[in-house]
């Protein structure tokens, strides 16, 4: 058994201008991902990530009825073949792979979507694709998916580090809270702040209000009185989600209503190959997505 490490990041359909959420990722990254995959030549789905290194998407599976898909990206780099070094003789021998040819790694990745964006729980490690590097290559593709398809892409995806630490400790920590969105309880419409009809079986349980702040200002204030709120016995809250900067200028995104249990999984791995067992990681990432 091997242990990998996974980090946890938020992704959304963005405007091409800022990070704004302003789409369906739910519904728009399926259809990307099958055209990606649907290509007819697998070489078209390659992506260079640098002049010494390419990726590509090799599978993909998608469960509807558990609102999660699966992606296998595969990468190697290149243009690099000096000898080999054996570890018990310490001799060396030439290098028998082409100057073009690279040792695969395998990068797994899980999206479980929720309220038209997606959790992703993403596989890290030496030599692995970073988030960026997997936001980069859908991107690449939006245009040329976009010409053949009746139901174009208007934005790009953009992604955002989930964060561990207990809210209210992150939330002292940014400098600046950029956008939120507040789940609200729908027996708010028929409250005395609205006073709309008591009707409202036909609307989802939780009405969302969506703040934005106005430019170089911030909402952490705001943040600071919805927080206290959330918890209260007669709060209609139920969840907040909030994003901005933190001191050290990473960008970060704060969900109330998720908790990171745990940030390792065991997996299986090949004793020839040293490549870990991709079914063994996938179920994993399923198991350690159903507490979310």
């Amino acid at each position: 058994m091997d242990k990998r490490k996974i980090g946890f990041f938020y992704l959304h359909l963005s405007s091409k201008e800022n990070v704004e959420d302003i789409g369906n990722a739910e519904n728009s990254l399926p259809l990307l991902v099958k055209y990606i995959c649907g290509l007819s030549k697998k070489i078209d789905r390659k992506y260079e990530l640098t002049q010494e290194k390419f990726c590509f998407i090799d599978s993909f599976e998608l469960n509807e009825q558990t609102k999660c898909m699966e992606l296998l990206f595969k990468s190697a780099k290149h243009s690099y073949r000096a000898p080999l070094l054996n570890k018990n003789t310490i001799l060396e021998r030439a290098n028998p792979k082409h100057i073009d040819e690279g040792e695969q790694t395998k990068t797994h990745i899980l999206l479980k979507f929720k309220d038209e964006d997606a959790i992703v729980f993403l596989e890290t490690g030496q030599n692995c694709m970073t988030m960026k590097n997997i936001v980069d290559y859908i991107n690449d593709f939006i245009s040329r998916y976009n010409e053949s398809s009746d139901k174009p892409i208007d934005g790009k995806f953009s992604f955002q580090m989930m964060v561990r630490d207990d809210y209210r400790e992150v939330l002292n920590k940014m400098e600046r809270v950029v956008w939120a969105e507040v789940f609200i309880n729908k027996t708010l419409l028929a409250s005395n702040a609205f006073n709309f009809s008591n009707h409202t079986e036909e609307v989802q349980e939780n009405i969302i209000l969506k703040l934005k702040s106005e430019k170089k200002k911030s909402l952490k204030t705001l943040m600071y009185d919805m927080v206290n709120r959330l918890n209260g016995t007669e709060s209609s809250i139920n969840r907040i989600k909030f994003s901005g900067k933190l001191d050290n200028e990473n960008d970060c995104i704060v969900d109330t209503s998720v908790f990171i249990k745990r940030e390792y999984i065991e997996v299986i791995k090949n004793k020839d190959t040293g490549e870990c067992d991709s079914k063994s990681v996938f179920a994993q990432l399923r198991s350690l997505s159903n507490d979310y």
